[in-house]
């Protein structure tokens, strides 16, 4: 099975993959075991009671305090090796870590006993081992209170550190195979800079020091590639690498290669965490199978998912590594309970990036392969469809029907022009948009839905006024009907002329006003509604004078006419009332588009002076 050999030396490491790595750490480090809290040393070959309690308590003489934290040892000089005995968590002057928590698979080798089942609390010593299998992981918690997580396929041993680094206490990681992560800062004002604890990393030829910088924190993680060479990430603190006799400074929030006889590459700049969509944090999924998706990070050609029962993956439940897009399903069936997930980048160049911050997720349910939703947009109100586009009113409304696999309401998600959205507005500006959708069920699915794009029309149309000859004002004034014809395809109407114009004498309407005596021909009998693609109307009246927007005319031997025109949605309808104030009659002209809106003008008719 493949392996990562990791040679600790020192005991001073605090939390690995811990939330937060894209901030410098701040604050104390992690509390200290709590009085009367205990922990499980494993007997060793030709250990006593006496020889223990020297060891732990500090005096061979409170052996009897052991005895009575173990009530089950029936008798005190005789204890085999394995056995599990409990002793107070006191802060030992040798290397010294508790197993914290652990998930799935792991072993440990209390030397010189051979590995054995770990167990959560149980103590482990200088020149002890852990590894972990395929899909476990442990948390190691050391007796200053910090803490190591160890990730899936890992072996380390506890060792103690010789050497001194300028007055400095090293601590020595020796990476073998895979990666190492670490977190380690002063735990004490004494160790503060100048004074700061030092990492030493050995990867092949390669070694990397690294130490706290001014915030007091120095994250870094190590890996150990495929074809030999190295890989440093630095997300706090200062490191420097020395390789094939040259030394290069990483800075904060860089990383570099290490060729496995050549000197480290310039560092370059590391990518940045993922940003999860789904599911988001504190969100439940029904299903054990729930889809993972985030937003793709520019550079990145692959991302590494964990998924964990705890924020700083100390109990890890599957981690999935190489997975080139932005969404990730587990391939085995998740138990019911709480998760975190989080996921990171990697560069072209074989570095990772910073992790995501831990989401929380509830599985509630043990279904697996349920069956995508599915759901249908339409668009509501006013709308009429002009050649291939459809206009809209400004209150258009979108109505989305999502549908479950067990064919209960579905959650859905609005998205404009390609964006999600939290709604679609009440009122769409003028101009083209798209408005879709996303289907979203209780076990993650995403269906999105096609958009509907369409032009949304707020302008009234314009209403036109002329006096003039008819037959001129007929031949110069109306719109280009092939033209019209071709844009107004497929909309009511085949863009002829208003044929209900045309339904009086000679065309034309005889305008009723008070001061001419009734003659041959057709009075308008007013309201006149005209719909038609070309809505327009020809009227006169003897001794009459019009005027309108600054302008006015004779209506003796000429006709006015009255059009409107709409570049949008097109005219539904033209309508004309009249009214008499006074002296004068006042013609209403009211033009209505295809989608509501609609624009008014007032012609005023006095008799000629």
């Amino acid at each position: 099975m493949n392996r990562r050999l990791i040679a600790i030396a020192g005991f001073l490491l605090t939390p690995l993959l811990s939330p937060g790595w894209t901030r410098a750490q701040s604050g104390p480090p992690p509390a200290t075991p709590a009085a009367g809290e205990t922990v499980s040393h494993i007997v060793r070959p030709g250990e006593t009671l006496e020889q223990i309690a020297a060891r732990f308590l500090g005096s061979g003489r409170l052996w009897k305090e052991l005895h009575r934290l173990n009530s089950t040892i029936a008798d005190p000089n005789r204890i085999e090796p394995g056995q599990r005995i409990r002793i107070p968590a006191m802060r030992p002057a040798s290397p010294m870590a508790t197993v914290n928590r652990l998930s799935h698979q792991v072993e440990e080798q209390p030397s010189p006993i051979a590995w054995t089942d770990a167990q959560a609390g149980d103590l482990l010593v200088e020149r002890d081992g852990v590894r972990t299998h395929p899909k476990s992981s442990v948390e190691l918690r050391f007796a200053d209170g910090a803490r190591l997580t160890v990730t899936e396929d890992s072996l380390l041993f506890l060792r103690r550190s010789g050497t001194v680094l300028k007055g400095v206490e090293r601590k020595s990681i020796e990476l073998m195979e895979g990666q190492a992560e670490f977190d380690a800062r002063a735990t004490t004002p004494a160790m503060a800079a100048p004074n700061a604890p030092e990492v030493e990393i050995v990867v092949g030829a390669s070694r990397t020091t690294s130490r706290p910088d001014k915030s007091g924190g120095a994250q870094t993680r190590a890996r150990r590639a495929e074809e030999g060479s190295a890989k440093l990430m630095v997300y706090g603190g200062e490191s420097e690498v020395e390789a094939g006799g040259a030394k290069v400074q990483v800075p904060r929030g860089m990383g570099t290669s290490v060729a496995p006889s050549g000197p480290p590459s310039p560092p370059e700049k590391l990518l940045p965490a993922p940003a999860g969509t789904d599911p988001a944090a504190g969100a439940e999924r029904a299903c054990a199978d729930p889809l993972f998706s985030w937003q793709a990070v520019p550079e990145a050609v692959s991302y590494t998912v964990e998924l964990c029962r705890d924020p700083a993956c100390g109990e890890l439940v599957a981690r999935q590594t190489g997975e080139p897009g932005s969404q990730w399903r587990p391939p085995a069936p998740l138990p019911l309970g709480d998760f975190y997930w989080r996921v990171t980048a990697r560069s072209r160049s074989g570095l990772d990036g910073y992790p995501s911050e831990a989401s929380r997720l509830a599985v509630t349910s043990e279904r697996t392969g349920v069956q995508a939703p599915t759901g249908s947009l339409q668009i509501g109100g006013p709308q009429v469809r002009v050649g291939d586009r459809l206009f809209t009113a400004a209150a258009a409304t979108v109505q989305v029907t999502a549908t479950g696999a067990d064919g209960a309401a579905a959650r859905w998600q609005p998205v404009i022009g390609g964006q999600e959205a939290a709604a679609f507005p009440a009122s769409w500006a003028a101009g083209e948009h798209t408005a879709g959708a996303v289907v979203l069920d209780g076990c993650g699915y995403r269906v999105p839905l096609a958009p509907v794009a369409f032009v949304t029309d707020t302008a009234p149309p314009a209403i036109r006024w002329q006096v003039g000859d008819q037959r001129s004002l007929s031949d110069r004034l109306a719109p280009d009907t092939e033209k019209e014809r071709r844009r107004l395809r497929g909309r009511r109407g085949s863009g002829q002329p208003a044929t209900d114009a045309w339904q009086t004498l000679a065309g034309v309407w005889q305008l009723p006003v008070p001061w001419v005596k009734e003659r041959r021909g057709v009075y308008a009998q007013f309201p006149v509604e005209i719909k038609s693609d070309h809505p327009q109307a020809f009227l006169t009246a003897p001794d009459t004078t019009v005027s309108a927007d600054g302008k006015d005319g004779q209506l003796d031997q000429h006709v006015l006419w009255v059009a409107a025109d709409d570049a949008g949605a097109g005219v539904d309808r033209l309508v004309l009332r009249s009214r008499i104030e006074g002296d004068r009659v006042v013609l209403e002209v009211e033009a209505v588009d295809m989608v509501g809106n609609s624009s008014r003008k007032e012609i005023v008719l006095r008799r000629r002076r």
